[in-house]
């Protein structure tokens, strides 16, 4: 279907990919996986046709179609159902043939065709996308541009999802969405009928969706059969594989160079010696291998000290305006404790957050922090609060003036922000480095609670394992949002729901939450079923122009009968066989196979009339 065949791009005169290969068939899941920068989203571009390659091939199947994700944010006035049924360019196409007046040919096979691919449903189909990504169902006819950008990167995701493709691209799905929308997301891609080509960062995500990995480093591409984790295990053994090879090259290699050393000078045995130097020289070099593209180890230290006590909410409560988040809420947060909040996109997970950081005061209730206590706090807002034009070391020199530059630049190295990156401005970092020098300056604080609200956005799953270890060594209190499940299972000890005005400690595990979400579903579903079609119904033929239809029908239908049943009483009737020659009764059989065929297309006909009128 796609065929990627010793395929060179370059990037600002640099190989980015070099003689790279890839091919994905019909029904294959892959994903995409590899460091930030590693050419990823490039290949995207390539695929899409919207760079081209220096050399190579990138190819589409003739006839076979693709889907992706708009990564522009459009502000329209549209009905949010209606923008993703735009999707769907085969029913778009077929339903401004429909709205004609004129029912010819073309009009009958339109209408063939819109039943075949179940027009009738596509604003239901429509509804339960939007439905599954967290939109409520009195939202489906706001205008696109009521939504803010997250939002409106569901529509665009729902709207590649209802496009009818042979390969869909999806690149970082996951990042606008919930843990709700999320899972939601996984059981509907295990069932796509197309195949797909995924980029995340998301170890569980990955592991449920895919059915292969392509590898993307050092400017070329890998595939390992299975998920996520066969892949981690295959590509370790390739590795330890690899590097026994080397590490046997390395003493033939030095076997080799001691023989040439000790007997080159020697009249006797210079041509043994000289045969050892060719030998040498013929040699391929084995590289030693590496387990990670980009090796972290991330340090958050904790106070030596800290007192027990660090946070009391008593009846605590939150509410924007008329709208109560929570109420209530009783919770003793002690030094060590563990906590990861769960809860449905808008319940106020982050919300919590910020009042424990003190950026929100509650309106009922109480909050008490225990005075001097150091806080890490982390959000992606913060992300854009950051000084754009001072580099990271001019970041961290503001928050230890008295250390040496040596020592600030040994703990940026150990966030991936080694080298150049410590002297180039904000303004030219990545989200991903954006977050590592975030995390870096929450580090240094050695905070006695860390509060972070989705810190692996933007992280590559090489930097996410490493915040993972760092987390599970951090000997501190941790109250964290994410909807990596494998940072929560890593991570926390006590899961709380933030859900229906109420924020308590919820009785069980990841997997029942899956669970209590799954249970929530089917009141959701009922409700947009109900729901009115909201100017999203297909275009249904006129009722008059179908009727008339039907009528012309009819009586055609009655001329194609009447001569067919003529046709069959003469080859009925002996006296034919007795009185006409062979070829009149050959060219009446041939007649009636042609009349046989035309009532049997008329019939047809009638009924899908008959069909389209009581629908």
């Amino acid at each position: 279907m796609l065929n990627i065949l010793n395929m060179t791009y370059l990037q600002g005169g640099v190989p980015l990919l070099q003689q790279a290969n890839l091919q994905v068939y019909a029904n294959q899941r892959i994903g995409l996986v590899g460091k930030n920068g590693c050419g990823k989203s490039t290949l995207f571009r390539l695929i899409r046709g919207e760079i081209n390659p220096e050399s190579g091939e990138v190819s589409l199947q003739s006839g076979k179609t693709l889907a992706y994700v708009e990564q522009e944010i459009e502000n329209s006035d549209q009905a949010a159902l209606e923008f993703v049924l735009d999707g769907d360019v085969q029913l778009r196409q077929l339903e401004k043939i429909l709205i004609k007046e004129q029912h010819d040919t073309a009009w009958f096979e339109a209408q063939q065709h819109f039943e075949a691919i179940e027009g009738y449903g596509a604003p239901a189909r429509a509804a339960q996308l939007l439905s599954g990504l967290g939109f409520a169902t009195d939202s489906l006819v706001r205008p696109v541009s009521s939504f803010s950008g997250g939002w409106r990167m569901r529509l665009n995701l729902a709207r590649a999802l209802m496009h009818r493709a042979d390969l869909l691209l999806l690149d970082e799905p996951t990042n606008h969405l919930d843990l709700e929308a999320i899972l939601w997301l996984e059981q509907y891609l295990s069932r796509y009928p197309g195949s797909i080509l995924l980029v995340s960062h998301d170890r569980e995500f990955l592991n449920a969706t895919v059915n292969r990995i392509a590898h993307v480093h050092d400017g070329v591409i890998d595939c390992y059969a299975g998920d996520y984790d066969d892949f981690e295990r295959a590509r370790a053994e390739k590795i330890a594989q690899q590097n026994q090879a080397f590490q046997t090259q390395q003493l033939k290699i030095a076997h080799l160079e001691d023989f040439v050393r000790r007997f080159r000078a020697q009249a006797t045995k210079a041509k043994r010696a000289q045969s050892r130097v060719k030998a040498l020289e013929r040699l391929t070099r084995i590289a030693p291998a590496h387990i990670t593209d980009g090796h972290f180890e991330l340090e958050i230290e904790a106070p030596e000290r800290s007192p027990d006590l660090l946070m009391r909410l008593d009846n605590m409560g939150f509410a924007y305006g008329e709208k109560q988040l929570f109420r209530n809420m009783n919770m003793v947060l002690r030094a060590g404790a563990r906590i990861a909040l769960l809860g449905p996109n808008g319940a106020g997970k982050s919300t919590l957050i910020k009042l424990l950081v003190a950026e929100l005061q509650p309106t009922t209730g109480r909050l008490d922090i225990t005075p001097d206590i150091r806080i890490g706090y982390f959000a992606q807002h913060q992300l854009e609060n950051l000084d754009s034009a001072a580099t990271p070391l001019q970041h961290m020199e503001r928050i230890a003036p008295k250390e040496t530059t040596l020592a600030l630049r040994t703990f940026l190295g150990r966030f991936g922000l080694a080298g150049n990156a410590e002297d180039r401005p904000v303004e030219s970092f990545s989200g991903g480095e954006k977050s590592r020098l975030a995390l870096a300056l929450l580090a240094w604080q050695k905070p006695h609670l860390l509060l972070l609200d989705e810190p692996t956005n933007h992280l590559d799953l090489d930097m996410r394992d490493a915040l993972t270890i760092a987390l599970e060594e951090y000997t501190g209190a941790v109250v964290i949002v994410s909807h990596d499940r494998s940072l929560i299972r890593a991570v926390a000890d006590e899961l709380w729901l933030v859900a229906d005005g109420e924020a308590s400690l919820f009785d069980g595990d990841l997997d029942d939450y899956k669970s209590w979400i799954e249970a929530r579903r089917p009141r959701e579903a009922v409700q947009v079923k109900q729901a009115k079609p909201v100017q999203a119904a297909a275009p249904r033929p006129n009722k008059k122009a179908l009727q008339s239809k039907r009528t012309k029908l009819e009586l055609e239908l009655g001329k194609a009968q009447a001569e067919l049943t003529e046709i069959n009483a003469q080859l009925g009737d002996p006296a034919t066989y007795a009185s006409c020659s062979n070829d009149f009764i050959a060219s009446l059989n041939s007649r009636r196979e042609i009349v046989q065929a035309r009532v049997d297309e008329l019939e047809e006909g009638w009924l899908e009339l008959e069909l389209a009128l009581e629908a």
